[in-house]
């Protein structure tokens, strides 16, 4: 069986366990955390981090596909520390989400498509963490040139390492069409991509339409935010699509962040995430999954897109 990359080193694809689809350990809009490091207490950010992996663990969970991005904030030195001695397996990603550096403009396509997969094959920054997913992202800003090529090099790096691509994409406006066409004009395999931020749509004909295509969907945003749909609206789209025998495509998340940066000198400083939804990322395991089981989804078909899904989609194997 394969091996699947983690922060902390290779495990064995049949240990990875119940899998969150898209989720973030921490997030930063820009880059202050690493130009005014004095701004954050790094090292509160990372106990409460690791103290709240270990409650996941705890509640069902034993492993997460981390999308973040350089344009997101990716720490992965934090990455690691957050994860040890935590019975937690992360994933890394590379790619790019809805901010594209100006370098991306100024290197073809291939030249991006080069960074992904050096991320994917030696290693993150100066680490040895091998990234196990490629992220991209569209959005209201609508597929701009800068946008476009990052799909493309992502289709590109997906079809040179077999390493899947995890899309963030605008459900409402339905851009996954958009996102699946362009990665089959550049031959991406659609056995290798999963359009994120799904379970935003209850049209069953349109994630069917992406379905037809052979991806996969994470049905995340657990729990949901108004004007989206509300958890319990995403789990009937989860029953429909298991209904209609797509249960061995469909994965679960709610991308959401393990913390966030504390401010130095903050005694009061809190995590926003858990703020704002006290469940956090224990939400999928302990009310999501419980209610589908109560809508007739079988602990069989539950398995399936907690575990085999993940582990199909993270390793291409049957």
């Amino acid at each position: 069986m394969a091996k699947i990359p983690t922060v902390l080193g290779d495990i064995e694809a049949s240990d990875l366990g119940a899998t969150l689809s898209h989720e973030h350990i921490i997030v930063s809009n820009g880059e202050d955390v690493q130009h005014y490091p004095w701004l954050y207490d790094r090292q509160r950010t990372l106990d409460d981090a690791r103290a709240v992996l270990k409650q996941l663990k705890s509640q069902g969970v034993d492993a997460m596909i981390d999308l973040t991005t350089p344009d997101l904030g990716r720490d992965i030195e934090f990455m690691i520390d957050a994860a040890r001695d935590t019975g937690i397996h992360i994933i890394a990603g590379t790619g790019i989400w809805r901010d594209p550096p100006r370098s991306i403009m100024e290197r073809d396509i291939d030249a991006t498509a080069d960074i992904f997969v050096r991320e994917i094959e030696k290693g993150i920054g100066n680490t040895s963490v091998r990234a196990g997913a490629i992220k991209v992202a569209n959005d209201i800003e609508g597929f701009t040139e800068a946008h476009i090529r990052i799909l493309r090099a992502a289709a590109r790096a997906c079809k040179r390492t077999g390493v899947p691509i995890s899309s963030h994409h605008n459900a409402s406006m339905q851009m996954g069409t958009t996102q699946v066409r362009i990665f089959k004009e550049e031959g991406a395999p659609m056995d290798r991509i999963a359009i994120g931020h799904s379970a935003d749509s209850t049209d069953i004909d349109y994630l069917e339409s992406l379905l037809n295509e052979g991806v996969y969907l994470s049905m995340d945003r657990y729990p949901g935010r108004a004007p989206r749909p509300t958890w319990e609206q995403r789990n009937a789209t989860v029953k429909a699509l298991i209904d209609r025998g797509w249960g061995d495509k469909v994965m679960l998340g709610h991308d959401g962040w393990v913390t966030s940066w504390h401010k130095a000198g903050d005694p009061n400083a809190t995590n926003a995430y858990l703020a704002r939804q006290p469940e956090g990322m224990s939400f999928v395991t302990r009310i999501a999954v419980p209610g589908l089981l109560q809508l007739g989804v079988t602990q069989a078909q539950v398995d399936t897109i907690m575990r085999e899904t993940p582990r199909r989609f993270l390793t291409g194997e049957a």
